[in-house]
């Protein structure tokens, strides 16, 4: 099993309208491909930083003298540090666009995430619905 996070969009959106599962954990796609996946998401400023510290990391460390091997330990260790962030950027990204938070839940795999999450939706608002009207409190006399 695996934790996933169920994110729902502002309900004024006129864009996209589908929830958003992101999986906790290491992103391997923003690993391999750091600045492009972000750019992909829509996290243009952060992004464009991953690619200028990468493109800066390798150009300066040629330009110093350090050999090829170190130069390639330190860009892998960039997109590692990329990959354990990128879905905490990618939750933090949603988050300042109005994004909601809804749910964390265990489940096999994304689909089945998203499918147990509105199971229980579902669940709660039937209990919601057979919950008997709260009684109005009458005024002290």
């Amino acid at each position: 099993m695996r934790i996933y996070t169920i994110h729902l969009p502002p309900p004024f959106s006129q864009r996209r309208r589908e929830a958003e599962v992101i999986r906790e954990g290491f992103n391997w796609w923003a690993f391999l491909f750091s600045g492009l996946w972000m750019l992909a998401q829509g996290m243009w400023v952060v992004g464009v930083a991953v690619l200028v510290l990468t493109g800066l990391a390798a150009a300066g460390l040629d330009t110093i003298g350090i050999n090829e091997i170190a130069s390639t330990v330190v860009t892998l260790a960039i997109g590692v540090y990329v990959g354990c962030s990128a879905n905490d950027w990618w939750r933090a990204h949603l988050a300042r666009k109005g994004w909601k938070e809804a749910a964390v839940i265990a489940a096999a795999d994304r689909d089945g995430a998203l499918r147990r999450y509105f199971d229980l939706a579902a669940l709660e608002a039937d209990r919601l619905a057979e919950a008997p009207p709260a009684a109005h409190p009458q005024p002290a006399t």
